[in-house]
């Protein structure tokens, strides 16, 4: 999870190469030592559930490192900062309740294959940052060209793990996250077997309904929320186009015309320019009677192929809809059958439509849907029980050692 997480995030690592020999300072007093306790529950546990600031403050240099801070007192980072020293804590305490209910539970050792996985993925994230560092190394004056790829995979590996020999880490201490990340994800399902699927179906059924709600207060909202994607009303279309568009000149003369309000020099604008792109229009028509695909003249000739493609089904649009132009919404209504064809002109340019197919949500959508609903089902189910552990366990923290706030504490 943290590994995932901090990995990924990319960019941030690529400072590495100059932040590689910076030293830290943290704050103005004099740090705990290592193996002080900064946190420990008082309500059973064990030892195992301790936490040193030397466990705290590994993973917070290598936050800071990775973000590029040098002093978590300077005015500019020291809020963010002691977010993240809170963020970092509270991690970490979670971790080690999860650690402590997973092996109650028997589950907290991977098996074969689940190792296997990790080892995989792992593995994956560790070449991704030998490569960002190979790749942001400086080689001084040597012709980046003459650099090989296997001398920037040494140099890569070599100045990765001196970044983390910064933060007094290691590799494996990289693949303990991982391996604590995939005991979480054990945990999460193993609690989560006490919801049911047909709970996120009956809840999918009432976001149905409660979107069917929504398309009859506003329309606008309706179409806005991207809610098409669960239910769609009766004699919504399918609406592919291929639009022939007006140059970016004309289109700001019209668009400045109709903002001090003189619809009628922007409509005999859009007229003239329309009329002009009347071969164009016409070379495309035969094309399409004669049965060329209508995606492939899309990326041919259209100025919206690139949004086009994003929907290769092509725009819903709903009966008396309000997310399009007047004239491309009356427009998308004129075909009379699925396969027929109209034209019509906005403020864009000239539109060749074609009524692809009904709009319908799939079974496939709706399973999706209702999957989604089901993960965050069980996640909310696993929360629950994080507060309730949190509770039972009742962790006493250090917040003087951490400086963070006691929360307890009114005047913070």
């Amino acid at each position: 999870m943290k590994f995932n997480k901090i990995l990924c995030a990319g960019t941030a690592l690529l400072l590495a190469g100059s932040l590689g020999g910076c030293s830290m300072k943290f704050g103005t007093k004099t740090e705990p030592k290592p193996e002080a306790v900064i946190a420990e529950p008082t309500n059973g546990g064990d030892d195992s559930m301790k936490i040193t600031y030397e466990d705290f403050k590994k993973e917070y240099t290598y936050v800071l490192k990775g973000e590029g801070i040098e002093d978590d007192t300077a005015e500019s980072v020291a809020e963010s900062c002691k977010s993240d020293r809170n963020t970092i804590i509270t991690y970490l305490i979670n971790e080690r309740i999860i650690m402590k209910k997973a092996a109650e539970l028997g589950i907290s050792t991977l098996t074969e294959e689940e190792m296997n996985a990790v080892e995989e993925d792992y593995n994956s994230h560790i070449e991704e940052q030998i490569e960002a560092f190979g790749e942001d190394a400086d080689y001084g004056t040597a012709d980046p060209e003459t650099i090989t790829d296997e001398q920037k995979r040494e140099r890569g590996s070599k100045e990765f793990d001196e970044y983390l020999a910064g933060c007094n880490m290691t590799r494996d201490d990289l693949l303990k996250w991982q391996i604590s990340s995939a005991v979480t994800q054990k945990l999460i399902a193993e609690v989560g077997k006490s919801v049911e699927y047909s709970a996120a179906e009956e809840s999918f059924l009432g976001y149905e309904e409660q979107v069917k709600q929504l398309y009859n207060d506003s329309l606008s909202e309706y179409e806005q929320g991207g809610f098409t994607s669960v239910w769609v009303p009766e004699g919504a279309r399918m609406i592919k186009h291929i639009l022939l568009g007006f140059d970016e000149e004309t289109q700001d003369d019209i668009t400045a015309n109709r903002q001090k309000g003189d619809d009628e020099a922007a409509d005999k604008i859009r007229a003239e320019k329309a009329a002009e792109l009347q071969d164009k229009v016409d070379e495309v028509q035969k094309k399409l009677d004669d049965g060329e695909d209508f995606q492939k003249l899309v990326l041919e000739y259209s100025n919206d192929a690139a949004a086009s493609s994003m929907y290769p089904d092509g725009y819903v649009v709903i009966p008396n809809g309000v997310a399009y132009m007047e004239e491309f919404q009356e427009a998308a209504f004129v075909p009379e059958k699925i396969g027929d064809r109209t034209v019509c002109v906005t403020d864009y340019g000239v539109h060749i439509m074609i009524y692809a197919d009904d709009a319908k949500v799939s079974d496939e959508q709706k399973k999706s849907f209702t999957d989604y609903i089901y993960e965050q089902m069980k996640s909310t189910e696993f929360n629950k029980k994080m507060s309730e552990w949190n509770t039972e366990y009742a962790y006493k923290i250090d917040y003087d050692a951490l400086r963070i706030d006691d929360p307890a504490d009114s005047s913070t």
